[in-house]
């Protein structure tokens, strides 16, 4: 038989008395057996918080295409922006780098008129229009004055097993009063310029992209001229840099 109600012992008496008693229990001639314990347990803790942690927030930043617009000195380009935390620490990082944590993600377009001598940000769609595992945003092309471009993700199928397969597919149209919406699908007939063969009359542009930076030639090939306009990017914004010949 039980205590009854009235002799049962508070909840936080029993816990404060086993706690005394673990005490005692622990303690010796030279000091508290209890904060030996303690010291004993903070030891893998801090171990393991060092081994789950995460460096400082930086930024990281993808160029995807680069394409110009027939028949004129304007061409568009899209860039990729991250803000992460690399992890660090062995658990972390086990076995094949770790995975980073994402604080914050941009799909960007970017139009540049090289005849004005401007960049401008024409669209920005913030977390990649909510796809979880997003690839690249990709300029698809020319309509009379618009612009189209679209964001897709990594994968397969999902038959396939890619756990990181989306199968969305998100279209947006530019228009030339640079409104951005969500279109269903791409129109028929979008024009792209070339950037290789035959020179044509001008105005046409030719270009040389590196990972984040972008040579370009007005009415020449890029190999045939020294003068060059070059894009680049400020490595904390990204924010675009036009240097004009």
């Amino acid at each position: 038989m039980g205590p009854r109600d009235d002799e049962r012992v508070p909840k936080g008496k029993a816990h404060g008395d086993t706690l005394i008693l673990f005490a005692q229990l622990f303690k010796g001639r030279k000091g508290n057996g209890m904060a030996l314990v303690l010291r004993a347990l903070a030891v893998p803790a801090i171990l393991i918080l060092a081994a789950c942690s995460y460096g400082p927030e930086r930024t990281d930043l993808s160029m995807g295409n680069v394409v110009a617009k027939p028949q004129s000195h304007q061409l568009a380009f899209t860039l990729e922006y991250w803000r992460v935390r690399e992890p660090t620490g062995f658990l972390n990082t086990f076995p094949d780098g770790g995975m980073r944590r994402v604080i914050y993600r941009e799909a960007r377009v970017f139009l540049c008129d090289l005849d004005r001598g401007t960049v401008e940000l024409v669209a920005a769609i913030p977390d990649f229009g909510g796809i979880p595992h997003p690839k690249s945003v990709w300029i698809q092309g020319w309509q009379r004055n618009a612009l189209y471009f679209s964001l897709f993700g990594y994968g397969k199928d999902r038959q396939g097993g890619d756990d990181l397969s989306d199968e969305r597919r998100l279209f947006f149209r530019i228009a030339p009063d640079g409104r951005v919406s969500e279109i269903g699908e791409l129109p028929a007939g979008l024009e792209q310029a070339r950037n290789s063969g035959p020179t044509e009359s001008p105005p046409f542009l030719r270009w040389s992209a590196g990972h984040l930076d972008v040579e370009i030639a007005i009415d020449a090939r890029v190999s045939e001229t020294s003068r060059l306009a070059r894009l680049t990017f400020a490595p904390e914004t990204g924010e675009p840099r036009l240097s004009m010949p």
